[in-house]
């Protein structure tokens, strides 16, 4: 987002003479109240959205890069609300203007780590697991739109600590002559970098969409998921973000080059620029809490919950072959039971053998 300076914002042209009656008298400050009011509004809904939505999960089904997500639209409520505030105080000439561009450095700095951290989010954690889900390269790309979301926000970062110590300068030595260079240069290499930011900005974003589409296309499980309702909006609207927030920079640097540039121009870049970051934030939300993206585990990550017992603990029967038809009935059946063998009664001395020419008979066994 562009640096501001004060509350009258870039096209303001000085305070009103008092709270009660000529406060907001101009355009062009009555604006700028209109689109805080409006953002810090849509703000406080997106973060109640992703308060409820993002932790409602169990410890097992956590969204991916919900923190980066609740610490990017946190930042962004605080930064509209001191800017709302600071314009008020401005307008009714309770703050000097020196204290005020100071203090409207605190929100340019939550602006930084708010864009910094949606970054993030959506060009490392949201396609990561997207990779992860689709079996393509998570490792490969988290590595590449890393480099991509550094590099984004070192940049951001570095003009913002330039246009801090610009600002501060420009009141300190407001009447010499000689720090007009000074400021002059530390302006152009301000945009400068601001330029790279959103250059790397929208490399990356295209990057990011293409990462959206081919792992929906590619991941069989996803193409029957929710997320092929929300994935190409999402991709548009990253880099409906990356572009206007590119150019944005560019209508700031003609600013600085004494280009004539409209306010309304001005302020059509701004809103698309805001409604792309909402559709954005708003998106990678529903995203995020799909069960598509919150309970599916990447193959080959998901362990085994049994331990495999020996096979010694169990007692299987073996079953008999069926005998053949040469065996016989003994060795067909080992196991069969058949009646016991009465004993052999023991030989008597006394017995005499029978005679078939005597007539008694002989004695009877006992």
């Amino acid at each position: 987002m562009a640096p501001r300076r004060g509350g009258g914002g870039i096209f303001s042209g000085g305070s009103s003479a008092s709270c009660s009656s000529s406060a907001f008298t101009s355009e062009l400050p009555r604006i700028d109240l209109g689109y805080l009011a409006t953002y810090l509004l849509i703000d406080l809904v997106l973060l109640w959205v992703a308060a409820r939505k993002l932790f409602r999960f169990k410890h097992s089904n956590k969204p991916p890069g919900r923190w980066l997500l609740m610490l990017s639209i946190i930042p962004r409520v605080c930064a509209h609300a001191w800017s709302l505030l600071f314009l008020v105080l401005d307008q009714c000439l309770i703050t000097t203007p020196e204290l005020t561009v100071k203090l409207a450095l605190v929100s340019t700095f939550l602006h930084v780590i708010a864009i910094s951290l949606l970054v993030g989010a959506l060009m490392v954690s949201i396609c990561k697991r997207l990779h992860q889900i689709a079996n393509m390269s998570p490792r490969l790309i988290a590595i590449l739109h890393g480099l991509w979301t550094g590099g984004f926000a070192g940049s951001y970062l570095i003009a913002m600590c330039i246009y801090a110590a610009e600002a501060v300068q420009q009141f300190e030595y407001s009447s010499s002559f000689s720090s007009s260079p000074a400021l002059e240069s530390l302006a152009r290499a301000r945009n400068g970098l601001m330029i790279l930011a959103g250059v790397l900005f929208v490399a990356g974003m295209l990057s990011t969409a293409y990462t959206l589409l081919s792992a929906m296309s590619r991941g069989s499980n996803l193409k029957t998921s929710s997320l092929r309702r929300y994935a190409p909006f999402l991709a548009a609207t990253c880099v409906g973000f990356a572009a206007t927030f590119l150019a944005e920079q560019i209508v700031t640097y003609r600013l600085l080059r004494g280009t004539y540039v409209t306010p309304d121009s001005y302020y059509a870049v701004r809103f698309l620029y805001m409604f792309f970051y909402s559709a954005s934030f708003l998106l990678a939300v529903l995203i995020v809490t799909s069960p598509a993206l919150a309970n599916n585990e990447p193959p080959g990550v998901v362990q085994e919950t049994f331990q495999q017992q020996p096979a010694a603990s169990y007692a299987y029967p073996v079953q008999p072959n069926p005998p053949g038809p040469n065996v016989p009935l003994m060795q067909q059946y080992p196991q069969q039971s058949y009646p016991p063998v009465p004993p052999v009664q023991p030989y008597q001395a006394n017995q005499q053998p029978y005679d078939p020419h005597s007539p008694r008979p002989p004695a009877a066994y006992y």
